[in-house]
Formats: structure tokens, sequence, C-alpha cells
């Protein structure tokens, strides 16, 4: 059996520190550092690089403890950030690679995209139609939040960050509805993807 603990990049829990600091308040961060489980506060204190690879379960806590506090318990309070971490990633590569600002070139990217956050995992893009203008992307990974990304990651997140990546390369609307998950009994997480 696999026991290797999955690992999410600096940049995810910066990402979301500033989100959270900037849009919500700084008290509403120190609250959520106040009820994170374990030691998990304690590592989000110290100095994070963005680079560097991180242990999974500090971000499930940081997401679990956020919803808590700022949502009501079904994460949803969790797709602005996945918004705003697109947007910090995406914006500088658009602007340096304009050819990238194409909608196929973001879905085809949806492998490497997912291992620049995790290191678990993996993402395969199952089709892609440029005549309808949609695709289906899988995701294969552990449902275990000790070891691997949580049930908000790929229910709200993926989807979210997919979204805003797509309206940012041009299109006019996205719609991404996850059809298999997980953790609700799935091999994989599916996602359906169509944009105009």
């Amino acid at each position: 059996m696999d026991t290797k603990i999955g690992r999410a990049k600096g940049s995810i829990f910066l990402n979301s520190k500033d989100y959270i600091v900037n849009s919500i308040g700084d008290s509403v961060w120190k609250l959520i550092l106040a009820n994170l489980p374990g030691d998990d506060s304690e590592f989000l204190e110290k100095n994070i690089a963005k680079t560097e690879w991180y242990p999974v379960t500090h971000l499930n806590g940081l997401v679990n403890t956020y919803d808590l506090i700022v949502g009501n318990g079904d994460f949803l309070s969790i797709v602005p950030v996945a918004e705003y971490i697109a947007k910090k990633d995406l914006g500088p590569v658009f602007e340096v690679f304009v050819d990238l600002k194409n909608p196929q070139v973001i879905v085809n990217s949806a492998p490497s995209l997912w291992s620049r956050y995790f290191d678990t995992g993996r993402v395969e893009v199952e089709r892609v139609n440029t005549d309808d203008k949609s695709s289906t992307l899988v995701l294969y990974e552990l449902a275990d939040e000790t070891r691997a990304s949580g049930v908000a990651i790929c229910t709200f997140a993926v989807p979210e960050w997919f979204k805003t990546g797509l309206l940012m390369s041009g299109t006019s609307s996205v719609t991404v509805a996850q059809t298999e998950c997980r953790y609700k009994g799935a091999e994989s997480c599916r996602y359906e993807i169509k944009w105009e």
C-alpha cells in the first residue's frame, strides 16, 4: 500500500493567504490560524517558499478551517480563492506568452498544470473537441485527505481554476461540471468542460 504523503507547492499557501488577508482581512487570517488543527498554524506562520513542496495535509487543514470560518460547510467558499490563485499564476504567463491564450492550449496543458501544484495524482485529457468547444479531464488520485488533496480541491478548486484559466484565455463563457468524484466512490474525478 502506498503510504506517501502528497505535497502541494508553496504558491498555493502563499496565494491563499494573500487572498484571505487582502480580500477578507488580516483578522480572519488570524482567526483561521488560531483554529487550525495540529501543527498547521505553526507551519503557516513560517517562511514558505513559493517553489518548494510542502505536505498537502497542511493545505487540507487550511481549506477545511477556512470554510468553517468563512463558509458554511459546503466548501463553496473556496471558489473565489481558486479563482484568485488562477489569476495570480496565469496572469504573468499570459503576459509573456501571448500564444498560450488559447482554450485548447489550457485544456491540453491540464496534466502539467496539475503537477505544478501537486506531486501526487495525475490529470489526463480524455478528449478535446474544438468543433463543439468541449473537453473531458480526468483526475486520478487517492481519496484520502491525510495523503492527497481533499474533497474541496477536486469538487470546487479544480473546476474554478480551469474555468478562470479558460476565461482568461479569451473565452466568453465556461461551464465545468464534475460528473464523477473519487470522494463519492468513483475511481477518479471527471470534469466535462464546455466553452464559448
